[in-house]
């Protein structure tokens, strides 16, 4: 064999071993006015945006690491007010220990995020792997709060309705800014 189909076949390779475990689910999401349609893999959602877009800074103190899902990614935030607010009574309310501990614990806020672009997700999912390493990155993000109103999961072809006492925040990321990557007080 020739050395230029060699490298070829290499390249080859090489292109199906990056790109096969990114092939997964497919994700559209269509919004109409207050109406936001979204596909994930095979769950399909309907949603209604909750009122206008909103730009708000968060500590993330928290991410998902799971498997297959029917959201962007799932994170634990402060407000990042909220945040320095605590920080200047308690110090570092992080630890369990801390006077301020249990007042972090009840401002944080478990949220479901929907990219609305692939910019957004990619930089959503570097977010998550910060936030499951330890390393408390500071965001601001762009979004509508959605209220899901309907899902349904197609399996083997037949749309079977998912029912669910979930009641975790859901938002429909426009825009996020890492502000910092790892942030301590």
């Amino acid at each position: 064999m020739k050395m230029w189909k060699l490298v070829i076949v290499l390249v080859l390779i090489a292109v199906a071993i990056y790109a096969v475990p990114r092939l997964g689910k497919s994700t559209t999401i269509e919004q109409n006015g207050n109406q936001v349609s979204m596909t994930i893999g095979n769950h399909h959602l309907t949603a209604s945006a909750m009122g206008n877009e909103i730009t708000d800074s968060f500590l993330v103190i928290g991410g998902f690491s799971g498997g297959e899902m029917y959201f962007t990614t799932l994170l634990s935030v402060i407000p990042l007010k909220t945040a320095e607010r605590l920080h200047r009574q308690y110090g570092n309310f992080r630890k369990c220990g801390s006077p301020g501990a249990a007042e972090g614990m009840r401002s944080t806020i478990p949220v479901k995020l929907y990219a609305d672009n692939h910019n957004v997700e990619r930089k959503l999912k570097k977010v998550n792997k910060l936030a499951n390493a330890g390393k408390d990155p500071v965001i601001k993000m762009t979004f509508v709060q959605l209220n899901i109103t309907d899902h349904k999961m197609d399996y083997s072809g037949e749309m079977v309705q998912v029912t669910s006492q979930d009641n975790t925040d859901a938002f429909l990321v426009k825009d996020i800014q890492i502000i910092e990557e790892e942030h301590s007080f």
